[in-house]
């Protein structure tokens, strides 16, 4: 396989020679299968010979390869004199560095190196906190990335509080939430209340914590949906949809994705999480796996079908990882939520359309919105958007404005125009 990079007999006869020549090839191979370009490959296959080579000139066996040796070889690095082809300029310093790195991870698979990985710095976690994780994990399904957030509050919770429950008291709630509420807003405000709210329903479940001091934690006015849904109108969408240029992998899977949550009103973490075998091709059909873990199906309209199946056959690297929408870029992987709302935000930016709110929510409107003027009832549209309750769905019925005004009454002691 690394005879595929290297063609000159003699640069390939002087990596080979150095103690991870034996073990190039798989890597190479490895490396091709994560969607490295040749430059890329060639620059870490020199950078794992030239890091075996430097070791073995610090008495080190490839046995005895780790990580924590990657700080000094970057030294040396600087002060290279090395033959080449082990010996790079500059500029390629972090490719040779990844290809160390590269090097004594794929060893450490082989169980060449037997040392553990790096261990990471994890803070300790209270008892009380991994406890409240795991009971929102299995009671009501949250996700990882929730929970990190919700620890955050927990943490503070257990730091002004301390962390004996049973001495808490209603006065020391309300002034913990009023001290961290003071200023923030309205987002920042509701999170911390709710989160201390269920934790201290949590204490309270598992007799750690006085019955009612749930109670002690403030309510504030938040005025929900009072405002108007940010959305699209049905021409902008047709616009963003169209900026995607289908001649191009990128391309075609930004076109996929943007087609799902502008037809279906998928949130991003849906488009996220979405694996290849939650599509039934043989019944038109699309599982989709939401907040609280709670799976549905939802129908797949030709268009958004046809959309999947042209980037499957023209777009998508192949790649080992079952997620449907994977990142175009080596190595190849899943996306984040992040990128989910960066395609939105470039295909809009893209269309040249001025939009209250650039991130991929903005579809999830303008598909409800849409499907209520199109006649849909809200119960309807709440089963699409898999809302547990129906005032939530109601409201997008506020941005049917011609329907508002014929049910609307005049203000008391003014007289109709």
């Amino acid at each position: 396989m690394i005879t595929t990079y290297f063609k000159w007999s003699q640069s390939l006869t002087r990596l080979l020679s150095t103690p991870a020549g034996p073990y190039l090839s798989s890597l190479a191979q490895d490396l091709a299968a994560q969607g490295f370009s040749c430059w890329i490959l060639r620059a870490r296959l020199q950078g794992a010979a030239h890091f075996s080579h430097w070791s073995r000139h610090q008495g080190k066996s490839l046995e005895q390869l780790h990580e924590s040796l990657l700080e000094e070889f970057a030294a040396h690095l600087g002060k290279c004199r090395c033959r080449r082809p082990l010996r790079l300029s500059r500029y390629h310093n972090v490719r040779v560095l990844a290809g160390a790195r590269a090097l004594v991870e794929h060893l450490r698979d082989r169980a060449v190196v037997t040392s553990a990985p790096p261990a990471e710095e994890i803070a300790v976690v209270p008892t009380l906190l991994s406890g409240f994780c795991d009971w929102m994990r299995t009671q009501r399904g949250a996700q990882e990335k929730t929970l990190s957030r919700y620890s955050i509050t927990v943490r503070d919770v257990l730091g002004a509080l301390g962390a004996d429950p049973s001495g808490y008291s209603a006065e020391s709630i309300r002034a913990f939430i009023l001290d961290r509420t003071k200023g923030k807003n309205r987002s920042a405000v509701k999170e911390v209340v709710s989160v201390t709210r269920v934790f201290l329903r949590y204490l309270i479940a598992h007799g750690v914590c006085r019955t009612g001091m749930d109670d002690a934690v403030p309510t504030f006015a938040m005025w929900r949906l009072s405002a108007l849904p940010r959305y699209l109108p049905a021409t902008d969408v047709e616009r963003v949809i169209a900026a995607c240029n289908r001649d191009t992998a990128v391309g075609l899977r930004d076109r996929a994705a943007i087609l799902l949550m502008a037809r279906l009103g998928l949130r991003a973490g849906d488009v996220l999480n979405m694996d290849l075998g939650d599509i039934d091709w043989a019944h038109a059909s699309v599982r989709v796996t939401g907040k609280s873990r709670s799976e549905v199906k939802l129908p797949l309209t030709q268009e958004v079908g046809d959309a999947v199946v042209e980037y499957l056959r023209r777009g998508r690297p192949p790649a080992s990882d079952t997620h449907l929408f994977i990142g175009m870029q080596a190595p190849w992987g899943a996306l984040r939520v992040s990128s989910v709302s960066a395609i939105v935000a470039r295909a809009i930016a893209r269309a040249g359309v001025e939009a209250p709110y650039r991130g991929a929510h903005v579809l999830r409107h303008s598909a409800a919105t849409e499907m209520l003027r199109q006649g849909a009832t809200l119960q309807q549209v709440g089963a699409v958007l898999r809302h547990r309750y129906l005032d939530t769905t109601a409201h997008y019925a506020k941005v049917d404005v011609q329907r508002l005004r014929g049910i609307t009454l005049p203000w008391p002691e003014v007289f109709p125009c």
